[in-house]
């Protein structure tokens, strides 16, 4: 029975030092260099599947383009010239971007 207890007590103990192994490295993130030059690291979340976005402004308040993290880590950049956004259909984007790229 002692040898039992044991053997659970070492299992214990090194579950215990993996699981804060574990917790003490740093979660994979992407990167994106915004039109300041400054480095942005985005997120992604396995549990609801979403990647963090960040959408790109310049000076003037429209955007140019929006980032964001895929699963596989990987940041994908939309440009504001993929979209024909324009003052008359601008009711038809939801959400910031690309509605963001034209000004009225």
């Amino acid at each position: 029975k002692s040898l039992i207890t044991f053997s659970l007590v070492i299992i214990v103990v090194c579950l215990g030092v993996f699981i804060g192994q574990t917790s003490a490295t740093t979660e994979p993130v992407c990167g994106y260099i915004n039109s300041q030059g400054e480095r942005v690291f985005l997120k992604y979340f396995p549990l609801s599947k979403k990647g963090e976005d960040y959408v790109d402004f310049e000076s003037s308040g429209k955007c140019v383009r929006r980032a964001y993290c895929t699963e596989n880590y990987e940041t994908k950049v939309e440009n504001c010239s993929e979209y024909n956004v324009h003052c008359e259909n601008l009711s038809h984007y939801h959400g910031v971007f690309p509605a963001c790229c034209t000004k009225c």
